[in-house]
């Protein structure tokens, strides 16, 4: 990696989907709404926690990744993955899509891909940015992607911690020890270990995550641990026996795959300057007046990020 590389910034779009949801649309007053009842509470939260990400960060490159609704190959592998979720609410339905809506009047990537999880998407993007030489950014509240953490890739986690007003924390492997007691290439068999109540990814029966952080300390994988039973000894030793299948597909269910197929080149993610002729509607649609105060700064932020090439263009016309 050079001395300055360029920064990918990719947001999980449904985390901080969910996170604006609970911290601005959950309130006494029933959350955010336009004049005719249009929920706005995830557009207003998402957008202000992502242009706070700008402001900090400075990307040059930017990306949202959203789960499509639909069955993904962990679904087949599993039919009881994500099983016991309740549905999205329909105002928090509503929200996300016209926070699509905006987020291409900013013109800023959107990036699915049917059968994968935002998460598979993010570690994609992940791996084809570092690999161009980019030092990469993940901004979510999910723990799960931890397990990204890079160093030598230049690959961190800005992580949203729970509740309204909070700010990303960036997280590499030290953070992550400190958090959960176990390093980002642990978390995946941290969480085959003991499982994920959220996810409904089992673990192994009887290992809860005190345990699995001793484990994995101690031997430092889930390979190793089942190499070394006979070192291990009492109750723990049987219920490793006994969940070993368990185990492994717990091992499988948590991984983030990074080969997923997504037609796009890193280049195509580099912001662009954005045109108050577009912005300006969406954001009176929407009735947010916060950012509509914002706009000229908001030119200015996109437009220095966006390239000095752009800002001498403009000054020029």
């Amino acid at each position: 990696m050079s001395a300055n590389p360029p920064t990918a910034v990719l947001v999980d779009g449904h985390s901080l989907a969910f996170r604006s949801y609970y911290a601005f649309g959950k309130s006494r007053s029933g959350g955010l709404k336009t004049s005719t009842g249009i929920p706005t509470s995830v557009c207003f939260g998402f957008l202000k926690s992502l242009l706070e990400v700008m402001e900090t960060q400075k990307p040059e490159y930017l990306a949202i990744a959203f789960d499509l609704g639909q069955p993904t190959f962990r679904h087949e592998a599993d039919k009881n993955y994500k099983a016991d979720r309740a549905e999205a609410p329909e105002d928090l339905i509503v929200d996300v899509e016209n926070l699509k809506d905006i987020l291409k009047a900013f013109n800023i990537p959107i990036i699915t891909a049917a059968g994968y999880e935002a998460d598979d998407v993010l570690g994609a993007l992940a791996q084809k940015a570092s690999a161009a030489g980019f030092r990469v950014k993940i901004l979510s509240g999910d723990q799960d992607l931890f397990q990204l953490i890079d160093v030598e890739k230049g690959i961190s986690v800005l992580h949203l911690a729970a509740g309204k007003g909070s700010t990303p924390k960036e997280f590499g492997p030290e953070e992550v020890k400190e958090k959960l007691g176990i390093l980002p290439t642990q978390v995946v068999d941290y969480k085959a270990l003991c499982g994920d109540a959220s996810d409904n990814i089992s673990g192994v029966r009887g290992i809860g995550k005190k345990t699995a952080v001793k484990l994995l300390n101690e031997y430092g994988s889930l390979a190793e641990i089942y190499s070394s039973l006979n070192k291990i000894k009492g109750a723990n030793q049987k219920k490793l026996e006994e969940g070993k299948a368990e185990a492994e597909h717990s091992q499988f269910m948590a991984k983030i795959e990074v080969n997923v197929p997504i037609n796009i080149e890193i280049e195509d993610l580099q912001l662009k300057k954005i045109y108050r002729s577009e912005i300006e509607p969406v954001l009176q649609k929407f009735e947010l007046q916060h950012f509509l105060n914002q706009i000229h700064h908001l030119e200015q932020q996109f437009s220095g990020l966006a390239g000095i090439e752009a800002l001498a263009e403009e000054s020029e016309s």
